[in-house]
Parts: structure tokens; sequence; C-alpha cells
């Protein structure tokens, strides 16, 4: 009798369920799949890492360019045309990150990644000046000092016409640049092939990303059953470790120095190369100096986001530039315009302007592989975008990928073109369709700082060798920035002469 009430009870419970998701997918005027009792669409969403964004695409072909799901019962609308994303990403109002940021906050806190309202616009206000272009000049030699050394490193170890995976050896070059440069601090991790702070960011990365698409550890009950949540500790014990070493010294170097305070009345903030760390620890915001825990969370926001990303964007492009050597020419032939065929000269700041057509091949790199597959918001009201009826405490995710490879945007769009991106009249028509670096008011506020950083170390790359395929596809990943799970893969022989 017990087990017959359990067992109509439960049937119940899946009838209601049910019901209530099909009521729910009828208020949307957007089409989608089908919901399953309890679960809704969760099902569909128990991929490997590689299989995320085919599905994805797969809901685009079957639906269109805006797609209702469940996860659960908690509603999602994926985007992929910007006549949807633009209204969305430029809204002044529409600035809360959705439910799965809620998985970075173990990490990054409520840094200027994760945080909303009041905190999220005093934070971007006071930041701004340190990414100031009079202040990005400070970090060129900084730049150029990491470059040679990952140029000395790959001529040493990997310029053999063996194929090797560029991602890790990138990540380390990329850490030393965003330490120093931003916190101030050098700790020369390009000479540790074994990092346990890059490595702990991958760990991390792939946990998080688990979470964001795999509804069933997404709960916080369930994942504390899984092996991931004790990686998951671990590795934010080492981040968190690491980013209290760069603010203890800095905080040291400020008190043999007696500064207790910012200079008044300066245009740009702090004019030092230590602008970032030193806003956040001199600062006051509303009369009040921030506090450890708010500059450990902006610290370890721009040490993720600053490293990780341009990481992805480098790898991406020369890998892009191994394929193509007609365009890898291009490239060399305008440095040797730039420095008068002495190839050996190190980068002016002003040199770094005239890389014209390098800077269309990152951005079309971008396009095809933008660091930031992509984004979330949450809709905190009712409202209507282009159309779309979308009701409150909905998560929005737009998805940059395939919105950056939509046909109705680009003209044959998996083909690699620099040359779309050399005027405003071959760009895409809708300047939405580029979103690499997000836009509208959360846009990327370091974006002149990794268009710097990548064109430095792009250069350098292709100055000194010869970039050859492996013959190897990357298997792409969309964890929090793209990867690929089989490595990015290339060849390098040195150039003479």
């Amino acid at each position: 009798m017990i087990t017959l009430s359990i067992a109509v009870a439960l049937v119940l419970i899946l009838i209601l369920s049910w019901l209530i998701l099909l009521k729910e997918k009828k208020s949307y005027n957007i089409p989608g799949p089908t919901p399953l009792p309890l679960v809704g669409n969760g099902h569909l969403f128990l991929t490997r890492r590689t299989q995320f964004l085919p599905l994805m695409q797969r809901f685009q072909r079957d639906y269109g360019d805006a797609v209702r799901v469940h996860l659960f019962h908690n509603p999602y609308v994926l985007l992929y045309h910007p006549k949807y994303i633009e209204p969305l990403i430029s809204s002044t109002e529409l600035i809360t990150k959705g439910k799965s940021y809620t998985f970075l906050h173990d990490w990054l806190g409520f840094g200027l990644l994760t945080s909303t309202g009041h905190k999220w616009r005093a934070h971007r206000k006071f930041l701004t000046p340190a990414f100031h272009f009079n202040i990005l000049q400070n970090f060129l030699p900084v730049f150029i000092k990491n470059e040679k050394i990952l140029i000395n490193k790959l001529r040493n170890s990997y310029c053999n016409e063996k194929s090797f995976d560029l991602f890790p050896i990138i990540a380390l070059t990329a850490l030393d640049n965003i330490t120093e440069s931003i916190m101030g601090v050098s700790l020369n991790t390009q000479e540790d092939s074994h990092s346990n702070y890059v490595k702990s960011i991958e760990t991390l990365s792939q946990i998080v990303a688990l979470r964001m698409r795999n509804p069933f550890v997404a709960e916080e009950a369930l994942f504390r059953l899984t092996p991931y949540k004790k990686s998951h500790d671990e590795a934010i014990k080492i981040l968190h470790g690491h980013t209290k070493k760069v603010l203890a010294i800095r905080k040291e170097e400020l008190k043999q120095a007696n500064i207790e305070g910012l200079p008044e009345n300066t245009e740009f903030g702090i004019k030092n190369k230590q602008a970032f760390i030193d806003l956040l620890l001199l600062s006051k915001i509303d009369g009040k100096r921030i506090d450890e825990e708010a500059v450990r969370e902006e610290v370890d926001t721009f040490m993720f986001e600053g490293h990780d990303t341009t990481t992805s964007g480098i790898t991406f492009t020369l890998f892009c530039l191994s394929k193509y050597q007609d365009i890898q020419e291009k490239v060399l032939q305008e440095q040797r315009e730039i420095y008068h065929d002495d190839l050996s000269k190190d980068p002016i700041y002003s040199d770094l302007q005239k890389m014209k057509y390098l800077e269309t091949v990152i951005r079309e790199s971008l396009r095809l592989y933008p660091s930031v597959p992509m984004i979330e918001r949450m809709i905190t009201k009712d409202s209507e975008l282009a159309g779309l009826k979308i009701k409150k405490n909905t998560s929005v995710i737009m998805d940059i990928f395939h919105m950056q490879r939509h046909p109705d945007l680009y003209d044959n769009p998996l083909e690699f073109r620099p040359e779309r991106f050399d005027s405003p009249a071959n760009a895409a028509r809708n300047p939405f369709a580029w979103l690499a670096f997000s836009a509208g008011p959360r846009n990327c506020i370091g974006q002149k700082f990794a268009m710097m950083e990548m064109k430095v170390v792009i250069a350098a790359v292709v100055k000194s060798f010869n970039i050859l395929p492996a013959d190897m596809e990357p298997a792409l990943c969309s964890d929090l920035i793209l990867r690929s799970e089989n490595g990015v893969k290339i060849k390098l022989i040195p150039r003479i002469g």
C-alpha cells in the first residue's frame, strides 16, 4: 500500500511538473524543444566538452536564431543573431550576469566580471583610468621582456619541426605579462613549465564550465557528492594563495616607499606601471578604503581575465597563420616595412599602431575563435528584445561563437579572410556581429591592453619563425574561454636573416 502511494505521488509530481513546464513553454514566443517532466531539457546537455558547441549549433539549425530551453524548471533563451543581442548587450539596465556566473563566486567573488548594480558601476568607473593608453605605454617594456623569453624558449625547445601544443606555453607568457604589468610583481612563471597557478586555472575552468553546461552537476547538493568538489577547492586554494602573495609583495613595496594614498587631481589616476593594483590598494569609494576581500576579488578577476583570454587569442591566431602561409607572409612583410628590414628591433608604441594588417588578422581569428565564446545575462524584469518576449528571471545566453560564423552576416563564414576588417565597408553590416570584446556598458575594460599584448607576441613569433600547420584540427571546447581538448598544435622553423 505504501509503495503504491509513493508510486502514485511520483506520477502526480511528474504530471504536475510537465504541465507547469508546458505552460511555461507557451508563455514564450520563442521556439525550442519540448521539455520533459522535472528535467526540462536538461538531458540534452549531458554532453562531453567537445560536444557542447555542436549541440548549440543544432539548436540554432533546428529552431532558428532565438531558442528557448529549460534546465529543470529554469528558463534559458539562446541568442545567435545581433538583431536580438544588440538591444540586450547595449542595455544600461539589464547588466546582471546570468545564473551560470554564480559558479564563479567561490573563485572570483564579486569582482568586475560577476558584480552588478552600484558596486559594479563604482568599480568600473575607478578602474577604467588604469587602462588609459598613457598607462598602457608603460607596459610595453614588460611585454617585450617576456616576449624575448618566449622566443628563446621556443627556439631552444620547440624549433625542431615537430608539432607541439602552443596553448600552455603562451599561457605562461600571458601570466607573466599580466602579473608584472598590471600587478607590478614579477614571478617569472615562464621558467616554471609546471606552474600550479596555470594548471589550477585550467582545472577550475573545466569544472565551472561543466557545471554551466550540465544541470545535474550544477546543483550544489549533487556537486558536493562528486570528486570535482575536492579538485575545485584545491584549485581555489592555490589561486587565492597566489593572489595573496602578489598583494603582500606590492603592499610591502608601498609601505617601504611610504605611499599611503593616491596623488590628488591626476588626470589618469596614478601614473606608473602599477596603476591597477595601486588603485585597488589606495583608492577610496564613497569615502572608504576598499576592503581586503574586495581587492582580492578584483585581482583574481583580472589575473584570470587578463591572461586566459589573451592566451586563447594569441594561440588561435598563430594557429590560423600556420594554415595560411600567404597571410603569414603578408604579416611578415608588414613587419619588414615597419622596421625597414631590421627585424631585430624592439617595437615602440607607435610601431604597434602601424600594424594594421596584423590587427585585421587578429580580428578575423577572434571572429572564428572568440576567446569568450558565450556570455550570459539575467533578465531582471519582463522585457522585449526585437519582438522576443522574455520573462523576468530568464537567463539569456548570447552565443558569440556561432553568431560570428553566421552565413547571414559573413560571406563564406568559415573562410579565414582578414580583409573583412581592413575597412568599415568590408566589415559586417551590423557592428554587433563581432563581439570578441563584448560591447555596451559591460564591454571588455582591457581590450586595448589585450590587443597591444597580442600584437607584440604574435609579431615576435612571426619575425622569428616560419609557422607551419601540424595537420591536426583543434577539438574545440567552450569552457570559460575557448580551448581545445587535444591542444592547439603547430610546427616552427627558424627564419634565416
